[in-house]
């Protein structure tokens, strides 16, 4: 009786360490990158480390308003003066690179952009940061005479981020833009370093803020754009309110041809509509 009590001991043990084996394996194999840095693609004008799923599409509207300290009352807080737009499509070539397309009402821009991860933070920390490359050539369309070289502008980004626990994302982003064509007082190329942070206060709404210091020589008059806003995250949708200082929504015009400074009131309400879309086959 003994010794089948012994071996049934010793049989239990054994079962025990190698399910206990098995359960780590599998949680290495498990591991993998975190999910959600942050909840779109974008913030308010500054794009995130996020990239389209494959064979995801993501539909984008940007909309913005006046200048609310220009009459607010008579002008209702800026919304007379009618909107700047910008209507964007992204699409998954991979899980780790997009394409993209979009056309601003200013200037009548058309903008062609892609999004490529290098690196995605794991779950276990062995990547600490995310880090995606961005780039974008903007044309502008307007009747002004121009050649098509001459209307051609470019930007150019590296976005570094970390997800710090379920409520804090934070990013940097080293970036240049260039316009082929500039006025007097006006450089063509810009440097600036992104600053963004998103910060979730439940599972629907997060606080959004991003700002964007331009480093060096600047065109005469431009001042260093900052935004803050709500995230709404419906499932499908990602709503985004926000206030923000310029009225355009490509970043190589936010940092090159800003103007308006928020701590001065020149401030506009706005808002963005992310929506993604599965274009794969039904599973």
């Amino acid at each position: 009786m003994l010794k089948k009590t012994t071996l049934l001991f010793t049989l239990l043990i054994f079962i025990s360490f190698s399910a206990r084996a098995q359960m780590e394996r599998e949680r290495v194999v498990q591991e993998g990158p975190v999910e959600e840095t942050f909840w779109a693609p974008g913030l308010i004008g500054m794009s995130t480390v996020e990239v389209i799923g494959h064979k995801n599409i993501n539909a984008t509207i940007m909309h913005s308003f006046g200048l609310i300290n220009d009459e607010p009352l008579h002008n209702f807080l800026g919304m007379d003066f009618g909107a700047s737009v910008r209507l964007g499509i992204d699409y998954g070539i991979t899980d780790n690179w997009s394409l993209g397309v979009g056309r601003s009402s200013p200037q009548k821009q058309y903008d062609f952009r892609t999004k490529y991860a290098l690196f995605r933070q794991t779950t276990t920390d062995n990547v600490p940061l995310s880090i995606t490359l961005k780039g974008d050539m903007g044309i502008d369309t307007n009747k002004n005479g121009y050649s098509f070289g001459d209307r051609l502008n470019f930007f150019a980004s590296a976005n570094v981020a970390r997800k710090f626990n379920d409520q804090l994302s934070l990013q940097v982003s080293p970036m240049i833009s260039h316009f082929n064509t500039v006025f007097t007082g006006e450089e063509k190329t810009h440097f600036a370093l992104g600053l963004a942070g998103e910060y979730h206060i439940s599972d629907r709404y997060a606080l959004m803020a991003e700002y964007l210091p331009v480093l060096g020589e600047r065109s005469e008059g431009t001042a260093n754009a900052f935004s803050v806003g709500l995230n709404i995250e419906t499932g499908g949708h990602v709503f985004q309110l926000f206030l923000k200082t310029s009225d355009w929504h490509t970043e190589q015009h936010i940092i090159a041809q800003n103007d308006d400074k928020f701590w001065d009131g020149d401030i506009r309400f706005g808002f963005n509509v992310n929506r993604i879309f599965w274009t794969g086959e039904k599973q």
